[in-house]
């Protein structure tokens, strides 16, 4: 946010606190019946008109055609704003002013409503080529009942059909590299089902992936990362998930693999893989009486890690190595300098694993700790802010904007919980619509001005091949403009899409080099002066989109 705008806002600000005195009490917002809703894209002005109704008056900052990634509000926009019973943005580096407005709003009395701290919109399973995410119809709550947390599949967490309540069997303490790993998922209840779904989570991934061809209560594969979690989810005939398993860790342990070299000192090497110092050995100085503490459930790029290794046994040693194990490979590495119990690193890999292990005056191994593993989460950092492009991903943005509204307005909760439930049904119906066309297609790829699509490849395979970045300000290189015309070529791509906010200028270059014929697809942040005289609003408008991508796509 520019700094004369900030000034501005502080001004204003100001302004309106001292006229927001006991003796101006006929001006302040608790007399007006009607709440007044600013947002920030379209999505979640629709939101709130769809589950507010009449009890609120909801409006965008962003004027029609507005480019939703650089626009910056005039001063009569942010007193507005200022005024105004509650300010709805994204953040996660979607809007460029719109957390220098919070930051300036905080003393005031306007509800500020960040969208994009909710991590879970960001991530999600990438179930893709299957619908179960679209059914909604297992709620067990009464009407105004649904405030469990709804998941980017459209589905209710703490419902009973998806209660944990599958056993997962046949799960070994570790694993050698290559072994094969046999599970069987036990449902707790005899539910008369039988429609399976397998999915692993990689240590350096952050979305869960589907495994093809396991539709059984059986999963066998390949121990191939350490780390590695795997789950099982039931479902019934309408893809209506059932029940689903905690996920179970699969430890690779290859014993030898870990060659601990000595550091500066030109001592020998502690090979935990030789005879003396094997893993596998239960020897009552070997494994598992080292406890590390000290680790945080997450940290940020950059944090200091500081551990501490404990020895149960107290042994009169006090010889130590530290080791890493980075997602990416194979052997631990030794850490240099670091020669006692204590550890301190910085944070760079998400994934990695640290342990310690002592050692007596003769480089035996006495005892060594379980690994540990860093989680870093930036929160909002490299975040696909686009999460509305998502039917599913809309469902849990409007049980936040609803939970909010009630909170806001608590005499309406019967009203706003029965306009959600009409909402939630007519994104999953959208869902579906775009599940049934889509998956009929084998060359899903769109030319796009900005990378504004990402969640369909996710959701349905729709890969995107964008001209920017993220933001439409993330000007490309030459090099990747000339990538994107290779790629046109490549796939063998007629058409090149535009958007309704975007002077498309770029995307008029690689047309003219491709001879692709152009459409325009809308992103849906803002509308256009078009889209508000026809009364288009987000579902209209996804319907739209869905005909674009039928007629771009093979």
């Amino acid at each position: 946010m520019k700094i004369f705008q900030v000034v501005t806002l502080l001004f204003i600000v100001g302004m309106i606190t001292i006229g927001c005195t006991p003796s101006n009490q006929a001006s302040t917002k608790s007399d007006d019946p009607e709440l007044t809703v600013y947002t920030t894209v379209y999505p979640f002005q629709y939101v709130v008109e769809q589950i507010g109704g009449d009890t609120v008056s909801a409006k965008s900052v962003f004027p029609p055609g507005a480019d939703a990634h650089t626009y910056e509000p005039t001063s009569k926009e942010m007193t507005a704003i200022a005024k105004s019973d509650a300010f709805i943005y994204l953040g996660a580096g979607m809007e460029g002013f719109a957390e220098g407005i919070a930051d300036a709003l905080g003393s005031q009395d306007v509800k500020l409503i960040e969208i994009g701290k909710h991590e879970d919109l960001f991530h999600g399973h990438s179930h893709k080529g299957h619908d179960h995410e679209n059914k909604d119809e297992h709620n067990h709550g009464e009407e105004g009942d649904d405030h469990g947390k709804t998941d980017v599949h459209g589905h209710e967490e703490g419902n009973n059909h998806a209660d944990k309540s599958i056993a997962i069997e046949g799960l070994q303490d570790h694993y050698h590299t290559g072994d094969t790993i046999e599970l069987t998922a036990s449902p707790k209840e005899e539910s008369g089902h039988n429609h399976w779904h397998w999915y692993i989570l990689n240590p350096d991934a952050k979305d869960w992936e589907t495994v093809s061809d396991q539709l059984s209560n059986t999963y066998k594969g390949e121990a191939v990362a350490d780390s590695q979690q795997i789950k099982a989810i039931l479902f019934d005939e309408d893809h209506n998930v059932i029940a689903e398993s905690e996920p179970v860790t699969i430890a690779i342990n290859d014993h030898h693999g870990h060659n601990h070299e000595h550091d500066e000192h030109g001592e020998e090497a502690h090979d935990h893989g030789s005879e003396d110092h094997e893993h596998g050995r239960t020897e009552k100085h070997d494994h598992k009486s080292i406890t590390i503490e000290g680790l945080r459930a997450h940290y940020h790029t950059g944090d200091t890690i500081e551990l501490t290794a404990a020895h149960s046994n107290e042994s009169g040693h006090n010889h130590w190595h530290w080791y890493t194990l980075n997602p990416d490979a194979k052997d631990w590495e030794t850490v240099s300098g670091q020669l006692s119990n204590t550890y301190k690193g910085e944070t760079a890999t998400n994934g990695q694993q640290i342990k310690a292990a002592l050692f007596d005056e003769n480089h035996n191994v006495i005892a060594e700790s379980d690994p540990v593993t860093i989680v870093i989460d930036d929160h909002t950092g490299g975040h696909d802010p686009h999460i509305w492009i998502d039917p599913l991903r809309m469902i849990e943005v409007s049980k936040i904007i609803r939970d909010e509204l009630i909170a806001l307005n608590p005499d309406e909760e019967a009203r706003y919980s029965k306009n959600f439930k009409a909402l939630k049904k007519e994104l999953i119906a959208l869902d579906k619509r775009y599940q049934q066309l889509l998956e009929t297609k084998e060359n899903k790829h769109i030319i796009v001005p900005h990378a504004a699509f990402g969640y369909w490849e996710e959701r349905y395979g729709v890969k995107q091949i964008a001209i920017s970045g993220l933001s439409t300000s993330e000007e490309p290189s030459q090099k990747e403009l000339k990538e994107v015309i290779e790629q046109a070529e490549k796939f063998d791509l007629d058409y090149i899409l535009y958007e309704q906010n975007s002077p498309n200028r770029l995307s008029e270059v690689i047309q003219e080099q491709i001879g692709a014929e152009a459409l325009t697809i809308h992103n849906l942040s803002v509308l256009t002066k078009e889209d508000i005289k026809n009364n288009k609003d987000y579902i209209s408008l996804m319907d739209k989109n869905l005909k674009i991508l039928d007629q771009v796509t093979k």
